[in-house]
């Protein structure tokens, strides 16, 4: 059985080990998400043969114990059965049969290639997530940003002069949990669901470790008062994960000038910015669609089927 313990923050380098390299980019695969949403899924970890092993404690039932896709050289055939295997094992020794979620492409070929017929694969629309190069959300340029240009330069017409950006520090910390407050407020009162409450709790874990999790963001301030935050992370060495985006309702545009400023400040460090999954919202899906990512990462759930051959 595999070794699985709590992930907690000063696991970081030890997970990020294998997800930067191994990742593929996928916010799911990050350690920042594994330790923010600890609530949600429960995740814990486990190291074996040179690969992390990821399992989702709380999506557990008394049928399945779920996983993640390990992580580790997944070029090496016999490497990757010997993972995919361990995993096989260990769901079996307690009974149960193995589910791994948010599967990518990628690994659904190498997983069937590894273990044919082990696995009933099921498209999952939700979980998709949507990459975009980071120069393209800085210039928006060519006639399908034309909607979105004008939106920006709208914003700072109409608040010339009024308008600040500056980077989050420890000492600004308060102030955004104040304005992520009154904005969760805001939008339960105005029909806001479930979820925006569990996204609420991993925010503030997020900046309440800000400079540990090694996050960046910014905040746009009109007259001084914050009008929208954004912050993420790194999920590899050239792709930002962008973690939490809130602006003020009221103040039109100020999300399209989140979306540009963010990227910006961020610097040219980074080829990608991933915008996570849409969640099967049709706002959030409509709007991510609008920005033409350039990969639409296609993610799996895998389902070990009645099949006992990866035993012999």
């Amino acid at each position: 059985m595999l070794d699985f313990k709590p992930v907690t923050l000063k696991d970081k380098e030890r997970i990020e080990k294998y997800s930067f390299k191994y990742g593929e980019n996928s916010c799911q695969h990050s350690f920042v998400s594994m330790y923010a949403h600890s609530g949600k899924y429960g995740d814990s970890f486990a190291e074996k043969d040179g690969w992390l092993y990821v399992c989702r404690t709380h999506l557990n039932t008394d049928r399945e114990k779920v996983y993640l896709c390990p992580m580790g050289d997944t070029l090496d055939e016999e490497s990757m059965r010997t993972a995919i295997r361990n995993l096989l094992t260990d769901a079996a020794e307690e009974g149960k049969r193995a589910v791994l979620y948010t599967v990518t492409s990628k690994e659904k070929d190498r997983i069937e290639q590894a273990f044919p017929r082990t696995f009933r694969f099921f498209e999952v629309r939700d979980s998709f997530e949507y990459l975009y190069l980071q120069q393209k959300l800085t210039k928006l340029s060519g006639s399908q940003f034309q909607t979105r240009r004008r939106q920006c330069r709208l914003f700072y017409r109409r608040y010339s002069g009024r308008v600040t950006i500056e980077d989050i520090t420890p000492n600004s910390i308060s102030e955004i949990l104040d304005f992520q407050h009154r904005w969760l407020k805001e939008r339960m009162a105005n029909g806001g669901d479930t979820g925006l409450c569990e996204e609420d709790i991993a925010i503030k874990k997020e900046l309440s470790e800000y400079e540990a999790l090694d996050l960046f963001g910014i905040i746009i301030r009109i007259d001084g008062s914050i009008a929208g935050y954004a912050f993420g992370g790194p999920v590899s060495e050239d792709c930002f994960d962008l973690l939490a985006e809130k602006g003020d309702r009221s103040i039109p545009y100020i999300y399209q000038v989140l979306k540009r400023e963010l990227p910006y400040y961020c610097s040219k460090r980074y080829v990608y910015f991933n915008w996570e999954e849409d969640v099967g919202s049709p706002g959030l899906r409509e709007m991510k669609l609008r920005y033409h990512p350039d990969i639409l990462m296609v993610k799996y759930r895998a389902e070990e089927v009645s099949n006992e051959q990866w035993k012999t």
